[in-house]
């Protein structure tokens, strides 16, 4: 990212005023021969012009402060238009935007990271801001970041391929991480530094040929999609079974207010476990029904009411959000942690 020109003037412009202070008073104590209170202080009121301190009593003295007067009045002076340059074009309010910004990236956990928010990146931070799950994005683009703020997104500007941005972005604490440029060798270096700094993270990602979804699987990528591939597979099912497709799109829409799906992990204290599922489906409040069981060898899609839940498991149900949503509360009020 490259620095605005007015940071750099500010940066220049503490730079003279430190110099100056600095030789100022290293020159008092050595030539003149004050403590060191009385040298930065003497240095002080020569560069702003008070004039409240006695004169110095030695020719060298003189010709020093003569310089200390010059080049302190100057650094000031510049010190002075920096600032105002910084503070009008907008940069004092961005500084702090900034850091607000970084102090809300520095506590998120359990959050998704969204590599390249290009048409596939911003419609993934919009499903994701739908459902109100925490999640960042990385681009390079000034205009994208400036659109991720337009919609208060927490965006960090820079090369996602880079081991240092992804720590920024909080990758170690990180739940997910969606890799949605359209460069497949970003796509695979993204993955491979993803990889290697979290082990346990769940990677999507993107490849926009054939060749490269095998390559971004053996760099680490749990799951690879090909936009291109899906959006074919769509159309040619649209023109066999429209309906089928449209119940799909109504499970699995975000803002869809008729019926929608829900993950449901089994952990080691849930009550589902070793249960079948008519057991387990029973425990379901307001005809929530289970449609599929992930287990570790695979998916199993219409269970059967015989098969057993086991720790580790995935189980996905299909309900309207009213029905999800009080599902959660159940499982919260009856089953903590």
């Amino acid at each position: 990212m490259n620095e605005p020109v007015s940071s750099r003037h500010l940066k220049i412009a503490m730079i003279l005023v430190v110099s100056v202070l600095t030789i100022g008073t290293t020159g008092y104590i050595w030539i003149e021969h004050l403590s060191f209170l009385d040298a930065i202080y003497t240095t002080i009121d020569m560069m702003t012009t008070i004039g409240s301190v006695p004169h110095p009593f030695t020719h060298i003295g003189k010709i020093f402060t003569i310089f200390v007067i010059l080049f302190g009045v100057g650094s000031m002076l510049y010190t002075f238009g920096a600032g105002m340059e910084f503070m009008l074009e907008g940069h004092f309010s961005e500084a702090v935007r900034r850091h607000v910004m970084d102090k809300k990236i520095n506590t998120l956990k359990g959050h998704y990271i969204i590599c390249g928010f290009g048409r596939v990146g911003s419609q993934i931070a919009k499903d994701i801001s739908q459902v109100q799950k925490p999640f960042l994005v990385i681009d390079e683009d000034e205009q994208n970041i400036q659109e991720c703020k337009r919609l208060d997104y927490l965006a960090l500007q820079g090369d996602a391929t880079s081991d240092h941005i992804l720590r920024e972005a909080g990758i170690q604490q990180a739940q997910c991480v969606l890799v949605a440029t359209d460069n497949d060798a970003n796509n695979i270096s993204i993955t491979l530094s993803a990889r290697h700094l979290n082990q346990t993270l769940f990677i999507v990602a993107r490849a926009n040929h054939n060749e490269t979804e095998a390559k971004l699987k053996l760099a680490g990528a749990d799951r690879v999609l090909s936009p291109y591939t899906i959006s074919g597979h769509r159309m040619a099912n649209l023109a066999f079974q429209p309906a089928v497709i449209e119940f799909f799109d109504s499970v699995t829409k975000t803002s869809n207010a008729d019926l929608a799906a829900q993950e449901i992990a089994v952990k080691q204290n849930t009550p589902f476990i070793h249960k079948t599922i008519a057991r387990v489906q029973h425990q379901m409040p307001n005809d929530v029904v289970i449609v599929a069981i992930k287990k570790k060898n695979g998916l199993i899609i219409g269970p059967g009411q015989e098969n057993y839940i086991e720790e580790g498991d995935t189980i996905i149900v299909v309900g309207t959000p009213e029905q999800l949503t009080t599902l959660a509360q159940y499982r919260q009020q009856t089953f903590p942690g």
